[in-house]
C-alpha cells in the first residue's frame, strides 16, 4: 500500500479515535458529574469555552459583550485559519451518525461515469489542470465562492434571527447540541430513570434533520459556513496531487477522490484551490485514490503568484501539488 493510501487510512482511524474520545468525555463528565460539559460548551474549572455560532447568537440575542464570547471566537478562529474545517470530520457528530443511517457509496469513478464531473473530464481533460489565478483575483473568487455558499446565507440568516428575537433560536434545533442533548437525557433515563420528553424529542429531531434531510452538512449546516470563510485561509494539511502517478494526467476519466469527498471537491477543476477551502482534512480522498497519488502535507500549498516578466507562462500555478 502506498504512502498516500495508508495515510489516508491513518486519517480514518484517527477520527474515530477522536470521535470516541468526544463521546467517552461526554459520558464520563455525565457519570462523575466532572462538569465538563459537551462540545457545545465545554468547560474546566471556571474556564469555559462556548460553541462559535451559540457564542454568536447570544451576543446578538443579549446586544450586550460576553467576554467568553470573544475567547471562543478568537479560540475558534485561529484554530480554523490552521485547520480550516477539521472540525467538521474530527469532531462533529453529525457526519458518522448520517454514515450509519446511509450505506457509504462504492466509488467507481474511474472511466465509468461516476461521480459528479466523470463526464465532462473525460471529455475536455488530458491532463491534471493547472490553477490559473493572479494572487489578487483568487482572494476575489473565493470571496465569491463563499457568497455562493447557500450556508453562508443560512448563517446570516440565524445571527438575523437571534438579534430579531432576542434569543438564539438555532440552539434549539443543532443537530450537534441535539445529538449531545440525546446522549445526556439517554443517560438519565437508563441510569437515574427521570423520564424526560426530551429522551424521546432530542433523538426525533435529530434524525429527522440528518436523516430525512441528507444534503444538511452540504447545503444548510451554519456552523460550515462560518467555518468556510475562515477555511479558505488555512493551507495546512491541506490535500497535495502527484501529478507523475495521477490518472488524470494521462486523460484517464478518473474522478475517485471527487465522488468519496463529502465537499465534492475537484482538485483537477480550474478553480480547485478555491473549493480546497471547504476541505474538511478527513483524508478520504487519499485513501480512496487508485494509485495512492494524493497526500497530505502538513507545509502550506504554494500560493499563486505572478511568474517573471520573461517567463513563457506567467500566470500558471498548481497550488495543490
Amino acid at each position: 500500500m502506498e504512502k498516500g493510501n495508508r495515510q489516508g487510512r491513518a486519517l480514518r482511524r484517527g477520527r474515530t479515535v477522536t470521535l470516541l474520545a468526544v463521546f467517552v468525555a461526554v459520558i464520563v463528565s455525565l457519570a462523575f458529574d466532572s462538569g465538563l460539559g459537551t462540545p457545545s460548551s465545554f468547560g474546566i474549572g471556571e474556564f469555559f469555552l462556548l460553541c462559535p455560532l451559540g457564542g454568536l447568537e447570544a451576543f446578538l440575542a443579549s446586544k450586550a459583550f460576553l467576554p467568553v464570547t470573544a475567547i471562543s471566537l478568537a479560540v475558534v478562529l485561529v484554530l480554523a485559519l490552521l485547520f480550516g474545517r477539521g472540525w467538521c470530520a474530527w469532531g462533529c457528530p453529525v457526519p458518522p451518525i448520517r454514515r450509519f443511517f446511509k450505506r457509504e457509496p462504492k466509488f467507481v469513478g474511474i472511466g465509468s461515469g461516476a461521480g459528479p464531473n466523470a463526464e465532462e473530464a473525460g471529455r475536455t481533460l488530458s491532463g491534471c489542470v493547472a490553477v490559473r489565478e493572479q494572487a489578487q483575483s483568487l482572494w476575489r473568487a473565493r470571496a465569491s465562492h463563499i457568497g455562493r455558499d447557500p450556508r453562508t446565507w443560512t448563517l446570516l440568516a440565524v445571527l438575523a434571527a437571534a438579534f430579531i428575537a432576542g434569543f438564539p433560536l438555532f440552539c434549539l434545533v443543532c443537530p450537534i447540541g441535539l445529538t449531545f442533548g440525546s446522549v445526556g437525557s439517554l443517560w438519565h433515563l437508563i441510569v437515574d430513570k427521570q423520564v424526560t420528553l426530551s429522551a424521546l424529542v432530542f433523538p426525533v429531531a435529530l434524525i429527522v434533520e440528518i436523516v430525512l434531510y441528507r444534503k444538511w452538512c452540504m447545503n444548510l449546516c451554519p456552523i460550515a459556513g462560518l467555518l468556510n470563510i475562515a477555511g479558505q485561509a488555512a493551507v495546512l494539511f491541506r490535500p497535495r496531487i502527484n501529478e507523475a502517478t495521477c490518472l488524470r494526467e494521462d486523460g484517464t476519466p478518473c474522478t475517485v477522490c471527487t465522488a468519496v469527498c463529502t465537499e465534492r471537491i475537484d482538485m483537477h477543476d480550474p478553480d480547485g484551490a478555491i473549493q480546497l477551502g471547504d476541505c474538511t482534512r478527513c483524508g478520504e480522498c487519499a485513501r480512496a485514490c487508485p494509485t495512492a497519488s494524493i497526500i497530505f502535507a502538513v507545509a502550506p500549498a504554494k500560493e499563486p503568484r505572478e511568474a517573471s516578466a520573461g517567463s513563457a507562462d506567467a500566470s500558471v500555478v498548481i497550488p495543490y501539488s
